[in-house]
């Protein structure tokens, strides 16, 4: 059962930011890849986004400090390298950076949050290291085929890949675009007037997770899309028997609110939030429900449970 969410207070958040610390480590095919980490205890990893930086998750940095936070960046986007092999860089091998993450900080249970992208990543998690999963908490995302469920029209997904193709062949030119564009309150009042963003974001935040699209290669960036599509974990659902939050905004046109309803039916015992008014950016919309719903999930997970 769907339950509307409005923002609520978030006890527990305060304006003073964690340390959150850079690190890398090689992987065993030579990618470096990039990580940040906060605080110490059960680990929760931040699988982001396409594009997004740990930024995106800053109120889960504030919120959880008893807990140790990892994300990282995925092949060939902010700190961490591009793979020597192009074709080395689908959903399947972000997880194996993952796991390679873990072993070298010397962990093994995990609770996984993930925000659009970081969905199909924690997903795919789950597929080959479920014993390691312990609790997922879903954000805004799909479970695999990306483009089919782009704003709900079969028409749109069709039209994605041919955009991906010009996204490539004219990367230098988006690039040139992306870094005037990305930082700007522009944005921001475009993306609103569009519908993309709600008019609770907090438009500082947003900039800031904006921003990082000023430094993106855009090939990748385009190859990463299209290996997004390539995904498919819709038989991982019926699967799950961990402890599950689906969070979605009511007004997402990226990915729709009946994609999130479709996964809550397919998950037993799952838990589907749906935030009156948030789009795609819930984390920087709605970020003290977004820290709300994870501390209950938390609250389910044997060894999680908030101090």
């Amino acid at each position: 059962m769907a339950h509307a969410r409005r923002p609520a207070s978030a006890p527990g958040v305060d304006s003073a930011r964690p340390v959150v610390q850079q690190r890398f480590v090689t992987m065993r095919d030579g990618t470096r890849i990039g990580y940040q980490v906060a605080g110490d205890g059960p680990c929760i990893v931040l699988a982001n986004g396409l594009g997004g930086t740990h930024v995106a998750y800053r109120a889960l940095f504030q919120a959880f400090r008893d807990y140790k936070l990892i994300c990282w960046d995925y092949r060939g986007l902010f700190s961490s390298m591009p793979p020597a092999d192009p074709r080395a860089n689908t959903v399947a091998h972000q997880v194996g950076d993952l796991v390679e993450i873990l072993a070298h900080e010397g962990i093994g249970d995990v609770v996984v949050v993930g925000w659009s992208m970081g969905v199909q990543v924690a997903l795919e998690t789950l597929r080959h290291h479920g014993a390691r999963v312990k609790g997922m908490y879903a954000i805004n995302g799909t479970y695999g085929r990306t483009f089919s469920s782009v704003m709900g029209s079969q028409l749109v997904g069709r039209t994605i890949p041919m955009i991906v193709k010009l996204l490539r062949a004219q990367a230098g030119l988006v690039g040139f675009g992306a870094r005037r564009i990305a930082p700007s309150y522009a944005l921001v009042a475009a993306m609103r007037r569009a519908g993309l963003v709600s008019r609770t974001v907090d438009v500082e935040h947003f900039r800031a997770v904006a921003g990082g699209f000023a430094d993106v290669d855009w090939v990748i960036y385009s190859d990463l899309m299209a290996r997004l599509d390539e995904h498919d974990a819709e038989a991982v659902l019926a699967a799950v028997d961990v402890p599950l939050t689906i969070v979605t905004g009511d007004q997402d046109r990226l990915i729709p609110a009946s994609t999130s309803e479709r996964m809550h039916r397919a998950i037993a015992g799952s838990r589907l939030v749906v935030i009156e008014g948030g789009t795609h950016y819930t984390p920087v919309e709605f970020p003290d429900v977004i820290v709300d719903e994870l501390g209950k999930l938390l609250d389910r997970v044997p060894g999680w449970q908030r101090r």
